[in-house]
């Protein structure tokens, strides 16, 4: 007999991969170019990808520390709130699978990545930390380039001086697989700098797309006070989040979405559970350059980067 998740949500999230895509057999006609450039006023100056390894084990031993494999004795859905687990698992779970029409814009794209990994992932979380409820994703506003990239955010609204606000713990954001190559992630993820020693000026630079990528995601992100992030083509998945001052970087390898060992819903979990700073979340190692950079002072000086912690900074970042 088929279990239901709850049942064994370790076990659930571990196993679970999410089912291949139904994408149009002919590349949609869209300026695939995203509207950001060199600016002066950003203050992102270095990448550092992470060890494979490391942050593989980090993502299975909290998984194991923190996901309970005992029966949580609720059902898939949950009748009040309508929150579902979507990602189907035989044999082993009951998790019926859900008919989506076929992935040939963003605005259907969209659909795949909420309706499966997020949902699964918001119906998760609830049940394993209650005082999270008051918490979900939500698509943000319209975007210049609306066609081709669209942000999600893990938020709750908040009341401050008679006025309702969102307080944002994670970002998510999204480009169609034929936008965003596999290559053009992988490049994304390289241990790369900005803005060196080129005898170029930085505003006559030629950019390349994974460069546009890390400028538009910074803009967004310190819009929203949200270092923590996840860029998705739902065939594949990058987890990453800033430092404190706003100066670096740090992004996990690509994974596809049939990822094993850990899972997309692994990392998904995890890395929303660390953003939330809930118990056995990964910790962003230290880089001081300046104090938190609050977005109304884009326009701040910035000095070389220097690590405060080096021996942590040295574990985790490197080129497996």
């Amino acid at each position: 007999m088929a279990w239901r998740a709850p049942d064994n949500l370790r076990f659930y999230i571990q196993e679970a991969r999410l089912v291949s895509i139904n994408l149009s057999s002919s590349q949609p006609s869209v300026d695939a170019a995203l509207h950001a450039l060199p600016r002066r006023y950003r203050k992102l100056r270095a990448i550092h990808p992470l060890r494979l390894a490391l942050f593989n084990e980090y993502c299975q031993d909290w998984t194991e520390d923190f996901v309970p494999c005992v029966s949580l004795g609720e059902e898939d859905e949950d009748k009040e709130t309508g929150e579902r687990f979507t990602v189907p698992c035989p044999p082993f779970y009951q998790v019926p699978s859900i008919s989506l029409a076929r992935a040939d814009s963003l605005k259907r794209l969209f659909t795949w990545i909420d309706l499966l990994p997020l949902e699964t992932v918001r119906r998760a979380v609830h049940l394993l930390y209650p005082e999270t409820k008051v918490w979900s994703f939500a698509s943000d506003a319209d975007d210049p380039d609306h066609t081709i990239f669209k942000c999600i955010m893990w938020s709750q609204l908040v009341d401050h001086d008679d006025e309702r606000h969102c307080r944002n713990a994670m970002s998510i954001f999204i480009q169609p697989p034929w936008v965003l190559s596999v290559r053009d992630l992988e490049l994304f993820c390289k241990r790369q700098s900005f803005f060196g020693s080129s005898s170029t000026p930085w505003h006559e630079r030629p950019t390349t797309p994974h460069e546009r990528l890390w400028y538009k995601l910074w803009d967004c992100c310190i819009t929203r006070s949200c270092p923590w992030f996840v860029v998705s083509t739902y065939t594949h998945w990058v987890f990453g989040v800033f430092s404190n001052g706003w100066t670096a970087a740090f992004v996990s390898p690509v994974y596809s979405h049939d990822s094993h060992d850990p899972s997309v819903l692994q990392l998904l979990l995890f890395w929303l559970c660390s953003a939330m700073g809930l118990p056995g979340g990964w910790a962003v190692p230290e880089v001081r350059i300046e104090p938190a950079c609050p977005s109304h002072h884009l326009t701040a000086s910035v000095s070389d980067l220097a690590v405060t912690d080096k021996s942590t900074f040295a574990l985790w970042v490197g080129d497996d």
